[in-house]
């Protein structure tokens, strides 16, 4: 029988990439500038700003998820082996990525480049439901589980099986229907906000 190590270790390297992902967002918000030419005053320039004000508060919720749904499921674990390290460091690769596409879209939704920018988020969104779903399965294969998630595994997953599809389906309107695209993953995020496998 392999040998399984402890988690401790690895959530706490987990969670330091966490954290670090979820502050990087903050870098998108700027302070406006009031120079020449523009009218409304700083009211009117804050208001300007909203896709970064949005584009950082669902991007916080989603890597908060995230880090909850992680936390749960190694709660869910009696220990992990080598495949779990690269599954695991796949979702991470992917998690710090984040702050890109979140940027992109914040300057470039109300543009013409809007599509490809909404198109950039949407695909990111999908390699994050993907990433989680190799976690899933290689904690089932790798008989990591505890007795009860493992029995119940089947329930859990026909869970997850749907957000990489509709991820899809964001990632396909996201360049005609920007704004459809992101709306998709800001629901799909609250979806998962409420899925729970804690027993």
């Amino acid at each position: 029988m392999t040998h399984l190590q402890e988690n401790g270790r690895l959530e706490a390297f987990s969670d330091g990439v966490f954290a670090i992902a979820i502050t990087l967002l903050v870098l998108d918000l700027k302070v406006p500038d009031l120079g020449e030419g523009r009218t409304g005053g700083l009211k009117a320039a804050l208001m300007a700003e909203w896709p970064a004000y949005l584009g950082f508060l669902t991007s916080f919720l989603t890597i908060l998820i995230i880090w909850v749904n992680h936390h749960s499921l190694f709660r869910q674990m009696r220990g992990h082996n080598r495949p779990m390290l690269f599954a695991n460091g796949l979702l991470l690769l992917v998690v710090t990525l984040l702050p890109f596409p979140t940027a992109l879209t914040s300057r470039y939704i109300l543009t013409g480049e809007a599509g490809v920018a909404a198109l950039v988020y949407c695909a990111a969104q999908l390699a994050l439901a993907l990433a989680f779903n190799v976690i899933w399965n290689t904690a089932y294969r790798g008989n990591l589980l505890n007795t009860d998630t493992h029995n119940q595994y089947a329930r859990i997953r026909r869970g997850y099986r749907a957000g990489p599809v509709l991820y899809a389906l964001a990632v396909l309107v996201a360049a005609p229907f920007r704004l459809l695209g992101v709306a998709i993953c800001s629901g799909l995020a609250v979806y998962f906000a409420a899925l729970s496998y804690d027993g």
